[in-house]
């Protein structure tokens, strides 16, 4: 996951974040995607890269914490302090992820950096193409949640937190609007722990 060797780059954050992702799909061919024209350049984010788990595929962002060396004034937060995962439902036969979580992270992350207001924790934001792609999604928010996994870690940059994406329908949107995000995604976590999103199950 490491940005090509041979550089003079600082790869400090880029590296804390591929360690603390390593710890939980470790030995898992990556799968990476370049956002293009890069960080500096205008995208909001500088790549995303896949990993397999036994059951789903797990998406982790670069690009919302400082990746390289240190660059802002403050000391004890990397960035906007998180990077976003989400987890996806993997077919049996699929030997590569879906390319909609890319797009739709890279997305997130555009509402991250350009949005009304800034991004919180259990917030849910409308993506309605979502899930493009996916015959018969209904998938249309995400929602966003402590990964339940991955913890926080604290690295050269500042502490870096990994807030995980979660598709939702508008069925469920209502229900958290009647309640909460938290309750929706407590409810899931039931028989989902891992809150694992599934395009097909609209």
């Amino acid at each position: 996951m490491s940005i090509s060797e041979g550089n003079d780059l600082d790869e400090r954050g880029w590296n804390a974040v591929t360690e603390a992702v390593s710890r939980h799909y470790p030995e898992t061919h990556e799968f990476h995607v370049a956002y293009m024209p890069g960080l500096h350049f205008g995208s909001p984010l500088q790549g995303c890269s896949a990993l397999r788990g036994d059951d789903h595929w797990f998406y982790v962002t670069y690009g919302l914490t400082e990746l390289w060396a240190k660059e802002s004034d403050e000391p004890t937060t990397s960035g906007y302090g998180y990077e976003l995962t989400m987890r996806v439902r993997a077919l049996p036969e699929e030997d590569a992820p879906p390319q909609w979580p890319y797009r739709a992270l890279s997305n997130l992350a555009d509402y991250v950096r350009h949005g009304p207001q800034e991004l919180w924790l259990g917030d849910r934001i409308r993506l309605p193409d979502l899930a493009a792609g996916e015959p018969g999604s209904t998938l249309t928010t995400l929602a966003v949640t402590m990964d339940p996994v991955v913890a926080a870690i604290d690295t050269p940059n500042g502490r870096v937190e990994f807030w995980q994406a979660i598709g939702l329908t508008d069925d469920e949107v209502e229900a958290a609007k009647a309640s909460s995000t938290d309750d929706v995604l407590q409810g899931m976590a039931i028989s989902n722990p891992l809150l694992i999103t599934d395009p097909a199950r609209g």
